[in-house]
């Protein structure tokens, strides 16, 4: 399994994970791209080499041109949400909702998107 952190997350938190689960390659946005790249050109990237986005940005499948891209390259993406979540909130939020995005990932078809609430339920959203 292939997780790709969107510039919205610390890259230190990619590199947390790298570490913690041995069985998931993790990338971070800025290892591969300008922070400031065109979210459709790092969108085309993570459909084509399967990778899973992890993002903050909820308004990513709601953006025309975004969306289309989304759609267009199949892209598989986990959406955190919560406003105003401290550091250790935010890291809290992604490790309990782990193992459940690695299962739910492996298991749907392309393109999906799911938002992962503060407290690391999960639920499904239209793309």
């Amino acid at each position: 399994m292939n997780f790709f952190f969107d510039n919205n997350l610390p890259e230190k938190l990619a590199q947390a994970m790298r570490l913690l689960d041995i069985d998931v390659t993790v990338e971070h946005l800025k290892e591969k791209f300008r922070q400031d790249e065109k979210d459709e050109v790092w969108l085309k990237y993570v459909g084509e080499e399967g990778l899973i986005l992890v993002t903050r940005d909820q308004k990513i499948r709601k953006r025309p041109v975004e969306l289309l891209s989304y759609r267009q390259h199949k892209v598989g993406a986990f959406i955190l949400t919560g406003k105003k979540l401290g550091k250790w909130q935010g890291i809290k939020q992604l490790i309990c909702a782990w193992e459940e995005m690695k299962i739910l990932a492996a298991g749907e078809r392309r393109p999906f998107a799911f938002q992962v609430r503060p407290s690391g339920r999960i639920k499904s959203l239209a793309v």
